[in-house]
């Protein structure tokens, strides 16, 4: 029996946990999960400062001034960043201050250098008033000490570390990148650069799922190539028992070879489910090994990437924290008829194109589960219900965006 799909992926996220956390430097930490709360334990900026190179002045001194009429002020001191004023600020002063110093004690606002005018040596005439608070940044401004600033399941892009280092955070708890063991299976495959024997051909599902549990965020663990024996099979099965999520890939279908479901049986653990209703991928397994997730994808090229994209990718976005597991989707405009086979869920690798204001979809070619430069060429999987057998030209479609896709449309939200 076929599980829907739709309830297959349930099963899979309900069954995955959220791996658990681990203590990194902050300069290791770019595109990890937080796995903390961080609250602000100081002002930031910690005191009042200056947003400008200029003047620090009274505003009351200011009175007239124009660059036909400049008001001159005696310059008593400069201030750098990283240096505070030995005085306050008195009656017709002013004081030269950069970006970033604290501000004197009796200012009222800067003067941008702009505004101003050299005069003597300890003079400068000022070209037009300003306002209370003028080109100064209040304490607290961007932080107030006791507030929250980031969530867990953040991810921590350069905004979130710039903000981690101005607390003072040289380490950060972000969640553990789950392991993930990859295993390929059969007789027929051979690791490139082998020398092929008459009817072999290159386990090239190796690379492309480490590649796409990399992408995740996973570390991919090379399990190698399990021979169609059941005890080697079995052998192989248990060297992966050490990770957090187990990728086979092949041997789940119904074939005398396919041997996955029986080395399985000799093993602890629960499996969900062997088949579901979908198109590419209808012989995906799933369940717990060892207390283990554990994943059974088909051996064609195209239904094991689309799989991993369906079931694998948001399974592990959950290990590792993250709050948004799907891939953005969208609705577009079928540009050709095309006709399913009803009762499954069918995803289809299809181009996008822009035309106006509407985006439009049509086919990367031939369908086969084997033709894998399908997946090369194609900006996004087109998702068509199991109840509807028809797509008819100008009726909209669901496209889950592929990362060639988020280029095209130039998003940048890859996860």
């Amino acid at each position: 029996m076929m599980l829907p799909f739709a309830e297959a992926q349930r099963i899979v996220l309900d069954n995955t946990p959220v791996v658990g956390r681990e203590k990194v430097p902050l300069r290791q930490a770019l595109g990890r999960v937080l796995a903390e709360e961080i609250v602000s334990g100081v002002d930031v900026p910690p005191w009042d400062n200056s947003a400008v190179d200029g003047f620090a002045v009274r505003v009351k001194d200011l009175k007239g001034a124009s660059r036909q009429n400049p008001i001159v002020l005696r310059v008593v001191e400069e201030v750098p960043a990283g240096r505070v004023s030995l005085r306050p600020l008195g009656e017709g002063e002013a004081i030269r201050i950069m970006t970033g110093a604290a501000i004197p004690a009796g200012t009222e606002a800067v003067v941008m250098v702009e505004d101003t005018e050299a005069m003597e040596e300890d003079k400068v005439g000022i070209l037009r008033e300003v306002g209370v608070g003028a080109n100064i940044r209040r304490r607290g401004e961007d932080l107030q000490a006791g507030s929250k600033v980031l969530a867990p399941g953040t991810v921590l892009g350069a905004a979130e570390i710039g903000v981690l280092a101005s607390l003072n955070r040289g380490y950060v708890f972000v969640h553990r990148r789950p392991r993930v063991g990859i295993l390929a299976t059969g007789d027929e495959l051979v690791e490139v650069g082998e020398a092929r024997a008459p009817g072999q051909i290159v386990s090239s599902n190796t690379y492309t799922l480490t590649c796409q549990v990399e992408q995740c965020g996973g570390i991919p663990f090379d399990l190698g190539i399990a021979a169609d024996r059941v005890d080697h099979l079995r052998e192989r099965l248990r060297e992966g028992l050490d990770c957090d999520l187990l990728i086979t890939s092949g041997g789940v279908s119904m074939g005398e070879y396919d041997l996955v479901r029986e080395a399985l049986q000799g093993m602890p653990g629960e499996m969900k489910f062997w088949r579901v209703a979908m198109r590419p991928g209808m012989p995906t397994a799933f369940g717990l090994l060892d207390g283990k997730p554990f994943l059974g994808l088909p051996g064609n090229p195209v239904s094991s990437m689309v799989c991993f994209e369906l079931f694998a990718r948001p399974a592990l976005l959950k290990m590792g924290g993250h709050t948004c597991l799907f891939r953005p989707s969208l609705l577009a405009v079928a540009q050709e008829e095309i006709r399913i086979k009803s009762g499954r869920r069918h995803f289809l690798r299809v181009r996008l194109e822009r035309v106006g204001e509407e985006i439009r979809i049509s086919l990367t070619g031939d369908q086969g589960s084997g033709i894998l430069t399908s997946l090369v060429q194609a900006h996004g999987l087109a998702e068509i219900p199991e109840d509807t057998p028809l797509i008819r030209p100008g009726e909209r479609v669901k496209v889950l965006l592929l990362d060639r896709g988020l280029t095209f449309l130039g998003r940048e939200d890859r996860l």
